[in-house]
This record gives structure tokens, sequence and C-alpha cells, in this order.
């Protein structure tokens, strides 16, 4: 497996993904070529969230891709400063001369962020698990807001807003006719992405999640995708552990950087 490939589409389909971003970004610029290399940056004064996965200031990266240099990284922390961003994350996915990246960040004093970490899992299991007693649907944006209204059904943030867009196929875990749980497959170039799952708070760790990956699986192979990957936190240990449970297997880990000026 080429995870250097894999980490790019990832990278590719990002900002893809992002358009369904339900908060304005002050800023998004993407670049493809020395000196900032592939980076992707979003920069928003307004967002000061002290965890990575909620802070909308980031760097996105792929080891030295597209030309990265020392001068150009720089050049791209100080775009926050000038917008007085205090925190800001840089996340570094694999490519070239990954180790270079490394020692320049600490040489710019960001640290590593230990406290969790941020798997990319492929799934290496050929087989398809069994199905589960839940009735699993492809649901549309009008399924989605008729379980709202008439469940009160929670999803994740732009879930309801991406059903129907191309490339988004939206799957709702219904148990005696109520809809429990949900979660998204995205189709991009020849990657199937596992993303936006969510149970309902009673219904927790009663499987409505398993049998969602299940199909998914399903039907990702059907559509034709090579890989099929998700990305999670080791702290949701439920979500890492149905993954793992399902044959998927980490690839690589997003270093997450932390930058903080008190």
């Amino acid at each position: 497996m080429d995870v250097e490939s894999i980490a790019l589409k990832l990278h590719r389909m990002r900002p893809w993904l992002e358009q369904l971003d339900l908060y304005p970004i002050r800023t998004r610029q993407q670049f493809d070529g020395a000196p900032f290399g592939c980076a992707q940056i979003t920069i928003d004064p307004t967002s000061t969230e002290r965890a990575a996965s909620f802070n909308r200031n980031r760097i996105c990266l792929c080891g030295r891709a597209g030309g990265l240099s020392y001068e150009g990284l720089v050049r791209l922390i100080d775009l926050f400063d000038a917008k007085g961003v205090k925190r800001a994350f840089v996340w570094l996915s694999p490519g070239s001369e990954l180790e270079t990246v490394r020692e320049w960040l600490r040489s710019l004093h960001l640290k590593r962020v230990r406290w969790t970490r941020y798997p990319t899992l492929s799934r290496v299991q050929a087989e398809i698990p069994p199905r589960s007693t839940f009735e699993i649907r492809r649901v549309s944006r009008a399924d989605v807001s008729a379980a709202r209204e008439q469940f009160g059904l929670v999803t994740m943030a732009g879930f309801e807003e991406s059903a129907g867009r191309d490339g988004f196929h939206h799957y709702m875990a219904f148990d005696a006719g109520r809809p429990i749980a949900s979660a998204a497959l995205v189709q991009f170039e020849d990657v199937g992405y596992l993303t936006n799952a969510h149970t309902s708070e009673p219904d927790r760790r009663r499987g409505a999640q398993s049998a969602l990956i299940a199909r998914r699986i399903e039907d990702a192979r059907n559509l034709g995708c090579a890989h099929v990957i998700s990305q999670t936190l080791t702290m949701l240990e439920s979500s890492f552990s149905n993954l793992q449970r399902h044959g998927f297997r980490e690839i690589y880990d997003q270093e997450v950087y932390e930058r903080c000026i008190d």
C-alpha cells in the first residue's frame, strides 16, 4: 500500500469536503508549488478552541510535497500572526522528507499534540461483516429532515446539508421504524471515505454504527472503490474499536502540532 499516495488523495479531498463547512472561514487558501508546497490553510480569528479538531486555524501539509521550504513554512505561519490568531495547528501527513518538516516545526517551537492520536485507517480485510438486525437505509435530504422533525434525530454538523450532493451517500439505522443513528460514505477518486457517524444518546453501544459501517463497506466495494478509509481519534474509543473490528488497520497518524502565543 502506497501510504503517501493515499495521504495526498485525502489531502486533495479535504477542501472538497470543506465546501460544506457550516462556519464562514475568513481565509481559505490552497497552494501547489514552492515555497509553500501543497499546503492548505484556513484562518478564522473567531475560532479559539483548544482542541485541534474544533479549531479552524490550521495548516495542512504532506511532508515537503509540492516543494515546501523552511522559508515558505515561516511565511505560512506569519499569516496567522497578521490576523491576530494566537492558537493555530499544523496537521502533518506522510510525504517526502517528513523528518525534515518535523525538525522545522520543532525549531519554530510548535509542540506535538500528545493527549490523543489522529489515526488514518484503511480496511484490509476482504470479507463483508454480517448484517445486524437494524434496518439500514440510504436516505435523501428530505428523509433526514423528516427524521429530525418527527423523531428529533440529531446528526453531525453538515450531514443534512450534504445529503444528495454528488459523491455523497447518506444512511440511517432504524430500530422498529425509529431512526437512531446516521453516517455517510464519500466517494472521492478511488477512495471510499467513511464519515459523519452519530448515534442518538439513548441508543449507543447497541451496534447501530457497526451496522452502518458494514453497509458502507459493502456499498464502497460495489462502487468500485480501491480503498475504504476512515479517520478518527484514539480518545473516541468506541469509534476506534468499531473500525478495527470491521477490518480497518492504522496506516498512518496525522501528526498535529500546536502553536500558541500566550
